[in-house]
């Protein structure tokens, strides 16, 4: 088999981004999707609540979600209180966790590290910031194509 068909047959990532704010969703799509080229199965969620819905549907389904971006500030149940139900869940607790957070507060960082988040970014998402946390999660794989970097899940 060529090269070119494992790279077809390898999926992308399915990631959930989780803000209350629309803006802030549509200009992560924007700098991460547009600007950086970056291609992946994109879900939104537009609190905790409702990310709770869509990953446990997600499940149901047979499509998991391999990458959630989190906002922490966010009205009725916050960041990390989903971050603390996803660890806490046996069919979600292997999801990768980033932080996407407008928050620089070091004890912040120091909390989502602690429930044990992958990384920790300050908005707007961004490849540059994002990469190097994606490198190091073994369910992830970024792979360039052309001008652009694919997402993908790791076999």
């Amino acid at each position: 088999m060529s090269t070119d068909a494992l790279k077809i047959d390898q999926p992308l990532a399915n990631v959930l981004l989780i803000d209350d704010r629309k803006a802030d969703i549509e200009l992560a799509r924007v700098f991460l999707q547009v600007r950086d080229r970056m291609q992946f199965n994109l879900k939104v969620a537009h609190g905790a609540k409702e990310a709770l819905e869509v990953l446990e549907q997600a499940m149901t389904q047979g499509e998991a979600v391999d990458l959630l971006l989190l906002d922490i500030n966010m009205p009725g149940m916050d960041g990390f209180e989903l971050l603390e139900a996803v660890r806490r869940h046996a069919g979600l607790k292997h999801v990768a966790v980033v932080m996407c957070t407008g928050s620089t507060y070091d004890q912040d960082q120091a909390r989502a590290k602690a429930l044990g988040a992958a990384g920790y970014m300050v908005k707007p998402a961004s490849l540059a910031q994002l990469g190097p946390m994606l490198a190091a999660i073994p369910t992830l794989k970024l792979e360039s194509e052309g001008e652009g970097v694919r997402l993908l899940r790791a076999a």
